[in-house]
């Protein structure tokens, strides 16, 4: 199929402003010249004045605060993986150890320092938005890419660390690794894959910003899961976003709302194949590439 006809097909499956709101995507202000982000019940603590050295530890939930020049100072966080669906056998289950999940007394892991999503409120100077389209002849206008990320701890939260850019032929456009700004607290390898070593080749945030941009701009539809996330990670203002934790959000009569399911868990019951795995870990290649096959099964539905 042409890329223009996919593009055009694809296009109605979007989110629309009110959905990007809801689920916490970066707006551009043009008053402020700055990023900005509607109130949502899980970004209350996302942005932090200069002053506000309070912070909440993302893996134990203890509270602590930082040195008055932003530093951390070593204090032992011990810690269980957040429990996950398992789709498998239709429950939670842990991934670091056999307890069960629920109120726990003592973390089966422990690290010397804790971490934190919080970033500091100026960061939010740091956005940009992406391109706008030269005309008809820009090539980047009428393409659909898988987007997504790999996230660490630092100083200033969570960071991007890798980004992987993929088309629907299932061809890596860019796979780089990305330095962050601030000082690196955790790899948190487990999930994100990434090491130490990757970070000899990793560029500026700037640079791999420039490398995205010869791919995309403001009219190429990027799909991502929760891509919400890494948007703000790469400090990018995107509105053209085929979501596949909105679009495969499942009924949760319990509770009366729709609930998302990871996308591990939608890898496995909507194309049988196993991602995330303990012995493969993260990838933003596979991850980026699972979101399109779960498009094209999509897409194929929506068009009958």
């Amino acid at each position: 199929m042409a890329p223009a006809k996919l593009y055009n097909e694809l296009l109605p499956l979007k989110l629309s402003l009110e959905q990007l709101t809801v689920n916490g995507y970066p707006f551009w202000d043009q008053t402020l010249n700055q990023a900005v982000f509607a109130p949502t019940l899980t970004n209350q603590r996302d942005w932090v004045v200069a002053n506000d050295f309070f912070r909440k530890c993302s893996r134990c939930s203890k509270d602590f605060t930082l040195n008055p020049d932003g530093t951390m100072s070593p204090q032992k966080c011990s810690y269980h993986h957040r429990p996950k669906f398992d789709a498998s056998i239709g429950q939670m289950k842990r991934t670091c150890c056999s307890a069960k999940p629920g109120p726990s007394s003592n973390g089966c892991m422990t690290e010397d320092n804790h971490v934190f999503q919080s970033a500091w409120e100026d960061t939010l100077w740091d956005f940009v938005v992406t391109p706008q389209s030269k005309g008809k002849s820009d090539y980047r206008s009428n393409k659909v890419y898988g987007l997504d990320c790999e996230l660490i701890h630092t100083l200033n939260g969570l960071e991007v660390a890798r980004v992987s850019l993929v088309d629907m032929k299932g061809r890596v456009l860019l796979d780089t690794f990305v330095l962050p700004q601030y000082e690196i607290v955790s790899y948190n390898s487990f999930f994100s894959g990434v090491t130490e070593k990757d970070m000899e080749s990793a560029i500026s945030l700037d640079t791999c910003r420039l490398q995205l941009f010869q791919y995309i701009n403001s009219e190429t539809l990027l799909v991502g899961h929760s891509l919400e996330s890494d948007l703000k990670a790469l400090r990018i203002v995107h509105y053209n976003v085929i979501d596949t934790s909105v679009l495969f959000q499942s009924p949760n009569p319990h509770k009366g709302y729709r609930k998302k399911v990871s996308l591990q868990n939608l890898a496995t019951m909507m194309l049988g194949k196993v991602i995330q795995s303990e012995k493969t870990g993260h990838s933003s290649v596979e991850d980026s590439l699972t979101c399109l096959e779960l498009l094209a099964m999509r897409h194929v539905t929506f068009v009958k």
